[in-house]
């Protein structure tokens, strides 16, 4: 059973103290360096493991669970294990009917009925039984799940299977491995950042790394984001606790850094939101066809307190981030 870890509380004052040139060389190292190093303790207990033959990788939206796989790939590969990676994001099935909504019309993609369980399941056990799977692709950009070029894959002999997704710990997907055989990650963020007040938490975290991969690679803008962001909370609030109860081990993903980088970025997406609402550039969200918004108010007065409390946090070049940091999902 894993536990949250103690959270990463970071100050302004912390922040700015690291901002110089070299001080921020070294702090940026240290982040980094700690992270690796949970991530090869983890690979350690899987190579070590001969029973292991799958490990399952489940958290919350913008965790960092597609880079912490990749990462944990590469250690087990050191460790001299081979791998082969899937995500549950391949079999997501967009614009089915039956998709549940809450009151204000909001449809639950974060639900595990838009994944196709049946499909997933199969493949899995397909791979673990020593067979090959021709894994689907699915594209966030134009939300269609590919219907050709899907990907063959195959575990390599005495190698490990790696699942990542928002329900990689879930009963309906690692439940079908025998307990003795898999390994189960809770992968999450979980810090804070302070000044003379909390100004931002744990949950604002994640918001601002969504809302800059979405404007990045899913056409969506920061406002729509913070516009559907409730009901990704309601479903979290639904799974998430029995994910951690049931994973093996928890990771926090937090870059205590990463408000010196992400927050701005994410400021600016926000700032331009505001503006393009006011001009009268957007019509709706893409999550309600663009027809409407859910709750408009709310979401810009969530946008406008985060602009504020991003207005206290230094800024850092991007450039910065090392290429391998679970950071640059959300910032490339």
């Amino acid at each position: 059973m894993a536990r949250l870890e103690a959270m990463v509380r970071t100050s302004v004052e912390d922040l700015e103290e690291s901002l110089g040139t070299k001080k921020l060389d070294v702090y940026v190292h240290e982040c980094e360096a700690a992270f690796l190093a949970r991530v090869d303790a983890v690979a350690r207990r899987v190579a070590e493991d001969p029973c292991i033959q799958a490990v399952f990788i489940s958290g919350p939206t913008a965790s960092g669970k597609t880079t912490f796989n990749d990462r944990l790939g590469g250690a087990l590969r050191l460790h001299g294990k081979a791998t082969e990676r899937i995500s549950l994001d391949d079999y997501y099935l967009y614009g089915q009917e039956g998709v549940p909504r809450d009151a204000q019309g909001r449809p639950d993609y974060e639900s595990t009925v838009t994944l196709d369980l049946a499909l997933m399941s199969r493949q899995i056990a397909d791979l673990l039984a020593g067979g090959e799977a021709v894994v689907p692709t699915f594209d966030f950009t134009r939300r269609v799940r590919l219907e050709t070029g899907g990907r063959t894959v195959r575990i390599p002999k005495n190698g490990v299977l790696l699942v990542e997704g928002l329900h990689g710990m879930s009963r309906a997907v690692a439940g079908s491995v025998p307990r003795a055989s898999r390994l189960g990650v809770f992968i999450m963020p979980h810090g804070s950042l302070v000044g003379d007040r909390q100004l931002l938490d744990a949950h604002d975290m994640r918001k601002l790394r969504r809302i800059c991969r979405d404007v990045r690679h899913r056409s969506a803008s920061a406002i729509e984001t913070l516009d559907y962001w409730p009901m990704i909370a309601a479903s979290e609030e639904t799974c998430f606790a029995q994910y951690l109860a049931d994973a093996d081990e928890y990771v926090n993903s937090a870059m205590p850094y990463e408000f010196c980088v992400v927050d701005p970025l994410a400021a600016g997406h926000l700032r331009t939101s505001l503006e393009d609402l006011a001009a009268g550039r957007v019509p709706g969200s893409w999550f309600l066809d663009r027809k409407a918004f859910a709750d408009l108010p709310r979401a810009v007065a969530e946008a406008e307190r985060l602009v504020a409390a991003i207005a206290h946090v230094p800024r850092a070049d991007p450039r910065f981030v090392p290429d391998s940091s679970i950071l640059i999902e959300f910032i490339r």
